[in-house]
């Protein structure tokens, strides 16, 4: 799972400090430069390197180009003098994100818009098969979101641990994402490596309003994951009162499956999947 809802703009603002460190670190050619201007806005600036010949899709070392770093900053104007000028809209770093994504996660609607007229891969996925739907879900951007699934942005892929945008939007707690996803087509009962659904995140995490949405779109209450733990009890094991009476007022079952796997007890509550 990703970063806090709450600290998307606090999380951007430093992937952009590092990406203007890197800036003042590199100086051999004017890749940088160009790099700079479009995290600074400058449109007049970008226009006049690439005027001078500098390369639109110069890439700094962790694979970041100038429309990658403007479309997280919400650079509009930089954005489209990039995309006229030939950036490629689908270009990825080194960690497998587009500008798409970067755009998604930063919550620039606009921006978003603007590439997917341009031929943005909608269902692009990164190094750890995450999706733009995956982000703009957990960051808490419900216009994007829309916008996404309205591109054809398919609604139950599946990230490396096999969770999907409605588990990213559970796990964070936002409920009207939710409700738009299960609108949408999302598999409400799907399970991540760990058998863990949506129902159960939100539950863990005591969102209280999420766990009434999935309950009211047909979630599965009963379901338990690989360790024999419903949702309940992730709830009550973190101490979300109220999540647990909403979860009870529906039927909740607090028994315990005796033939499941023990290895994780109830008390760890661990949803961290082997290996990842």
């Amino acid at each position: 799972m990703k970063k806090l809802t709450g600290c998307s703009i606090l999380i951007a603002s430093f992937i952009a400090l590092a990406l203007l460190c890197n800036f003042a670190a590199v100086s051999a050619d004017s890749g940088p430069d160009l790099r700079s201007a479009a995290f600074e806005g400058l449109s007049a600036r970008v226009e006049t390197l690439l005027d001078s010949g500098v390369d639109v899709n110069e890439k700094s070392r962790d694979g970041e180009t100038a429309l990658m770093i403007a479309s997280l900053m919400g650079h509009t104007k930089v954005v489209d003098i990039l995309l006229s000028r030939g950036a490629d809209v689908n270009a990825k770093n080194s960690k497998g994100e587009t500008a798409l994504m970067a755009s998604s996660f930063s919550g620039q609607a606009d921006i978003v818009d603007m590439l997917l007229a341009r031929g943005a891969d909608v269902n692009a996925m990164d190094a750890k098969d995450e999706t733009a739907l995956m982000e703009a879900s957990f960051a808490g951007h419900p216009d994007i979101v829309k916008k996404l699934l309205d591109n054809g942005a398919s609604v139950n892929s599946q990230d490396e641990k096999k969770e999907t945008a409605l588990i990213y939007a559970a796990n964070a707690g936002q409920a009207d994402i939710v409700q738009t996803l299960i609108d949408g087509g999302a598999e409400i009962n799907s399970k991540n490596c760990l058998g863990v659904t949506a129902l159960g995140y939100a539950s863990l995490k005591g969102h209280t309003e999420t766990v009434n949405t999935l309950l009211a779109g047909g979630a599965d209450i009963s379901t338990k994951d690989y360790y024999g733990r419903s949702a309940v009890m992730l709830a009550s094991v973190r101490g979300h009162d109220d999540t647990v009476d909403s979860l009870l007022a529906h039927g909740a079952d607090f028994s315990i499956d005796k033939s499941a796997n023990s290895r994780k007890p109830l008390e760890v509550a661990s949803l961290v999947c082997d290996g990842h």
